[in-house]
């Protein structure tokens, strides 16, 4: 069954299309369902025989992988590319690599395509795009008849524009066609409220050439001192101190949710493994 926001958003895409209208772009906070969204227009669109073939586009191989499944499940039939299947989930770094007759192939089919955080696709001309955002430009937007993209955070730092997106004048900014925020998405009981808790320490102490020094806060040691904050990060005693309280939280929590996890966010894949063994290790957890 659709969330309402997402029966809302299939609905203006749907009549957004049937306006003649062929690019719709979808801002919906993250984890919301974006996938299940995008899976049910194609599903409208192939019962109303407005197409013969869905193709999904997206950052990484897991999040293709997700998206096959989702679309295996909501279009009860193969998602794979293979014969028969209804469409294919890819990389958005695949684009580069297909051969001249699968884009030949394109052109007899009526196509939707699905382009899973747009925003990484940038640029308004081939020669100001970054490489996904040429692909898309250069090989996907002729051939669509229909396309969906869709996004958590419509914007990029670069401040380069988003890939076939709308930009209002004077004020620069995009134009979306559908926007679910974090504030329905948490009203609804979809998303929580995200809670940041800072942990400093007021009782910091180096000891560099035989000689201690005393310091209020990391802010103060980082300025004071010669140390580095990836001094800080690998440090030992820091480490076990971090991860233990986050696995005395953890343990709290557990005792009310059986099945929650805990997320820690390495600098490097060399700390992450580090920080694997210690887990393991000191504080008994699986990772």
């Amino acid at each position: 069954m659709l969330r309402k926001w997402q029966s809302e958003c299939a609905d203006k895409a749907i009549s957004f299309y049937k306006n003649q209208c062929k690019h719709f772009l979808c801002q919906a906070t993250p984890g919301s369902g974006k996938t299940v969204l995008a899976a049910e227009v194609a599903k409208r669109l192939l019962d109303e025989n407005k197409i013969d073939l869905v193709l999904c586009f997206s950052p990484s191989l897991s999040v293709a992988e997700g998206i096959k499944d989702t679309f295996s499940w909501k279009l009860n039939c193969a998602f794979n590319g293979g014969l028969g299947a209804i469409g294919a989930s890819f990389t958005y770094q695949s684009l580069a690599y297909f051969p001249d007759s699968f884009w030949l192939m394109l052109k007899r089919k009526r196509l939707f395509v699905i382009f899973d955080e747009i925003h990484h696709c940038a640029g308004d001309t081939p020669e100001s795009s970054n490489a996904w955002g040429e692909q898309v430009l250069v090989k996907l937007q002729h051939v669509a008849d229909y396309t969906l993209a869709l996004t958590g955070t419509p914007w990029r730092t670069d401040k380069a524009p988003i890939v076939m997106a709308k930009y209002s004048d004077p004020e620069g900014q995009i134009v979306c066609n559908y926007q679910y925020s974090l504030k329905q998405a948490v009203q609804d009981g979809v998303c929580r409220i995200p809670k940041i808790t800072l942990i400093d320490n007021d009782n910091l102490s180096v000891t560099e050439s035989n000689e201690s020094k005393s310091f209020s806060s990391i802010l103060d040691l980082l300025k004071h001192s010669d140390l580095s904050y990836q001094s800080i990060l690998h440090n030992e005693k820091a480490m076990d101190y971090l991860l233990g309280l986050g696995c005395k939280k953890l343990n709290e929590i557990r005792s009310k949710i059986p099945n929650a996890g805990g997320l820690v966010v390495a600098s490097s894949v060399e700390h992450a493994k580090v920080i694997q063994q210690t887990l393991i290790e000191k504080f008994q957890q699986t990772t």
